[in-house]
């Protein structure tokens, strides 16, 4: 009889270790899977012929109702995922690329769902209300958040808006997906984004903590993409131990392990990238105001791979079609496996996370092919959490270092002072400059550019 204890005792708890594991794709700027575009053809008895692509069985069209002429081999990285064993896939933004979300919707439906997936996302740029001149492609009642806002899983504990400022715990995994830097760039502009962020990350119990937004800045990219969400939302996701996904360049980058992306001068995050450990075995999580992260760009999705033009010092790994304006961590990407998702498995028990790039086989390729090239992990690392402590009060104001630029005596209170010449403040802020350098170091717009204590 006791045996028989023991063994349901050990029964139990692998099935508990069984439900807790699970893996997760992350991809970013997909496209919708035509990886044959074409153009309209005569055919030799004069008739003129129309291309064809469709998802899920219907004809795939555009914000105009035309043709997806889109290249991508979003499809041939989706299968990659399911082949992987995903259960999850997290889409870090730029979603289709057609501005159509009910076309994307039905590709999700053939690629996704009905396999038995689950998918949340968070808006990219080109998934924005306006984009393509359409006026609601995010919001409005058949735009991209109402359509995927019915397909959370099941076993998802979500709160906010759903691809905004959005927050998911999956299996004991936190994910914390906004649109910092997506509909304006400037830190000042998305306060209240990384204000969501921090206030997520400050009430979950999760161990693993994950954010997730498709901008950039640009030194934590390698392609030709400039600054977007300020580095206020990187320094919230190091100080809680949360590891960082973002998309929008067209490149795979992995950074080490980072113990600064910026500090704090008058309300406003300054770059300061600084590397904890150059061991590219590993990214490091601990929370705490001396904590660690990383960052990992996923923007190879299937719509694009593009050259490496920069390198900023903190990349463990880039996966790149040129590597010419990158370092020596640049791995270049042949047209056939240029494509990819990163592939992680958590374990809410567990204080590592094993993690790999898995990318396509060349299009067309046989079933031996797609077997043999799953088998090849371009970047593998590991996850580690490590015990740290809980930050400190955010809204406490920092001390500027000595070498920092001393307010002038505009910075005191809480009023407009336009800088020298003609423009009000209205206009610096219209201009999107709240953010320069004069603007911070004169202490001018305080109040149009939301500086107030």
């Amino acid at each position: 009889m006791q045996s028989i204890v023991i063994f349901a005792a050990i029964f139990a708890n692998a099935l508990v270790t069984r439900v807790s594991a699970f893996r997760v794709a992350f991809v970013a700027d997909t496209g919708i899977g035509n990886d044959r575009p074409s153009d309209p053809w005569t055919d030799y008895q004069g008739n003129l012929r129309q291309p064809s692509y469709l998802v899920d069985g219907v004809e795939c069209t555009n914000y105009k109702g035309e043709y997806c002429g889109e290249f991508s081999r979003a499809r041939d990285v989706f299968k990659v995922a399911r082949d992987a064993g995903a259960e999850l896939i997290i889409h870090a933004g730029d979603m289709d690329y057609a501005s159509s979300p009910i076309s994307w919707l039905r590709f999700l439906t053939e690629n996704v769902f009905r396999p038995g997936l689950g998918y949340l996302a968070c808006k990219g740029n080109h998934d924005v209300d306006g984009w393509d001149g359409v006026r609601d492609l995010w919001s409005g009642p058949r735009g991209y958040q109402a359509l995927l806002s019915r397909q959370i899983p099941p076993d998802a504990r979500c709160r906010g808006s759903y691809g905004d400022d959005f927050s998911c715990e999956y299996k004991g995994v936190l994910f914390v997906m906004s649109s910092v830097g997506s509909d304006n760039p400037g830190e000042s502009a998305n306060r209240a984004h990384t204000d969501f962020i921090e206030n997520a990350l400050r009430s979950s119990d999760a161990k693993w903590k994950i954010c997730v937004w498709h901008m950039t800045m640009s030194a934590t990219q390698t392609s030709y993409k400039e600054d977007a969400t300020g580095w206020r939302a990187y320094e919230i996701c190091r100080r809680y131990g949360a590891l960082i996904i973002t998309g929008h360049a067209h490149t795979y980058s992995r950074s080490y392990t980072m113990k600064s992306f910026g500090r704090e001068v008058y309300s406003f995050t300054r770059q300061d990238l600084q590397v904890a450990s150059y061991d590219n075995s590993f990214i490091a999580l601990q929370p705490g105001d001396g904590g660690t992260t990383g960052v990992i760009v996923v923007g190879i999705g299937g719509y694009k791979n593009e050259e490496a033009q920069k390198d900023s010092g903190i990349w463990a790994k880039i996966y790149s079609t040129s590597c010419q304006g990158a370092g020596n961590t640049c791995q270049y990407a042949n047209d056939a496996n240029k494509y990819g998702t990163l592939i992680c498995d958590f374990d809410a028990s567990a204080s590592t996370a094993p993690c790999y790039l898995a990318t396509t086989a060349r299009r067309d390729a046989t079933d031996a092919e797609i077997q043999s090239r799953e088998r090849v992990k371009v970047d593998e690392f590991t996850l580690l959490l490590r015990p740290g402590s809980t930050p400190s009060n955010p809204s406490s104001s920092p001390s500027p270092s000595p070498s920092s630029p001393q307010p002038s005596p505009a910075a005191s209170s809480c009023v407009d002072v336009p800088p020298p010449g003609d423009a009000s403040c209205e206009d610096q802020r219209a201009w999107g400059k709240c953010d320069r350098d004069f603007i911070l170091r004169g202490g001018y717009c305080r109040k149009s550019c939301s500086r107030c204590a």
